[in-house]
């Protein structure tokens, strides 16, 4: 079955066509590093890293750009306010976010673009689109994009021109000659960093910045852009009119893919309401691994609800399956060379549960099908763990955990776990050891020593086992 993406464009799933396959470009709209990076933002990061991996699994070279937004009204707004240079703040808000992306696994990014880097390129797309009679300047020295020379202005969001009333959802502004207009360069305000350009000392407008950057990285035309859907009216409307106007080449990208919200307790997370949730705050709370499957087991276009309780069931689900993956790895070391009992059935379940796992990835990234089958193994797993595996079977089990784990970024170990597995085998082989000689005394000794360590024992007919409680 062909890999099969929703298409906000379109708004239908199409079969994934790259322009120039094996090679797929990515673009996610990045971070504005004016405060600490919240849940709402690892939904969208998190969505992206697990289709940027899926589509490696499945061949293609990724090519995957994220953008840092390291000018902007709000980051300006922060300068004011706080007294801190603008680069102090972006600089101490980024560092945060690489620290808070590591502790989720996002690691597919290949190239952080600095907007701040491309100013070159945004001016000249900027005179390009005033050359070609789709942006005009002010008196002032800014210059607006003319929505009304566009001719598919609305078609990504269905918003249409007479819909935008001045002061309803867009800003009034008497230097605009329509309320849709919106700025590509501000010119500069007394305090505010500038850079010089044709029309005066300014900085660029939001939409502007993502525009020079991919047109830079990707050329006129590109196969993904990213990002969380309240950011398709007005910004990604705004990527689209600026690359077509300027390039002449349609569609600007040929798929767009956008991530759901996530709410709080029915209502959108915002700081206005009260119910705003940095990460920081949710991994002083949650194993950044249950934040991270709490994020993965929902589709990526889904609504997700945040709530304490969706938290703690997320906590025991993934613990569970958790548990499994370790009793696995643990009897794999252990195990007969077989053949056993459960063997048929573990290769059986592997080969079957991966064939729904990938089917339901190649239907638009579907995470939550995905781990359906997971936990399905997950069961079947525990089923022959009970009877006896062999060793070759479970490694065909142990395999497949591996693999989902690679592509939805589970699984992960605490960096302390590698150093001390041995030396808790070690202890396992030396209690095994004790009870054979019937030294029970020492057996139980060891037994109550791990489990004050947090570490439980489980004796079964393959032998004994260790697991963190």
């Amino acid at each position: 079955m062909p890999l099969r993406v929703h298409n906000t464009l379109t708004r239908q799933k199409e079969d994934f066509v790259p322009l120039h396959p094996p090679r797929v470009t990515l673009f996610v709209c990045g971070l504005t590093p004016q405060d600490y990076a919240h849940l709402g933002h690892a939904k969208t990061y998190v969505a992206f890293d697990v289709i940027a991996r899926y589509l490696r699994h499945k061949g293609y070279s990724v090519f995957y750009v994220q953008n840092v937004t390291d000018i902007e009204d709000r980051i300006i707004e922060k300068m004011h306010d706080t007294g801190k240079d603008w680069r102090e703040i972006v600089r101490f808000h980024m560092d945060d976010y690489d620290r808070m992306m590591a502790l989720l696994d996002v690691t597919s990014i290949n190239l952080f673009a600095w907007a701040t880097h491309y100013m070159n390129e945004i001016v000249a797309q900027i005179r390009g689109l005033v050359e070609k009679g789709y942006a005009y300047a002010a008196e002032d020295g800014s210059v607006y994009y003319d929505t009304t020379k566009f001719d598919g202005w609305g078609k990504l969001s269905g918003m249409k021109m007479e819909e935008l009333k001045p002061g309803a959802r867009v800003e009034v502004d008497e230097r605009k000659r329509h309320p849709a207009d919106f700025a590509l360069w501000k010119a500069q305000k007394p305090g505010e960093p500038a850079w010089d350009s044709p029309w005066g000392k300014g900085r660029p407008g939001w939409h502007i910045e993502d525009t020079a950057i991919t047109v830079s990285l990707f050329g006129p035309q590109y196969d993904l852009h990213g990002g969380a859907t309240e950011l398709m009216f007005p910004h990604h409307e705004a990527e689209i009119a600026q690359a077509e106007a300027f390039t002449g080449v349609r569609p600007f990208v040929k798929y767009w893919l956008h991530t759901g919200l996530l709410n709080v307790k029915g209502e959108k997370m915002s700081k206005s309401l009260g119910n705003f949730w940095s990460l920081r705050d949710a991994m002083a709370a949650y194993d950044p691994m249950v934040l991270r499957f709490f994020l993965v087991y929902a589709h990526y276009r889904s609504p997700l609800d945040f709530t304490p309780e969706a938290l703690e069931e997320a906590k025991a689900s993934y613990g569970r399956l958790l548990e499994t993956v370790r009793n696995a790895k643990a009897a794999l070391r252990t195990a007969a060379p077989g053949p056993l009992p459960a063997d048929l059935d573990v290769r059986k379940g592997a080969e079957s549960r991966w064939r729904e796992f990938d089917a339901a990835m190649e239907d638009d990234f579907n995470t939550r099908e995905a781990l359906a089958a997971v936990f399905e193994f997950a069961r079947e797993v525990n089923r022959a763990l009970a009877v006896g595996a062999s060793q070759p079977a479970l490694g065909e089990a142990v395999a497949m955990f591996d693999r989902v784990g690679d592509i939805l970024g589970l699984f992960r170990e605490p960096p302390a776990g590698g150093a001390e597995d041995p030396l808790l085998d070690l202890l396992m082989e030396t209690r095994e050891a004790a009870r054979a000689r019937k030294d029970f005394a020492s057996a139980d000794r060891i037994r109550e020593r791990l489990g004050e360590l947090g570490y439980a024992l489980e004796d079964g007919r393959d032998g004994a086992r260790w697991k963190r409680r």
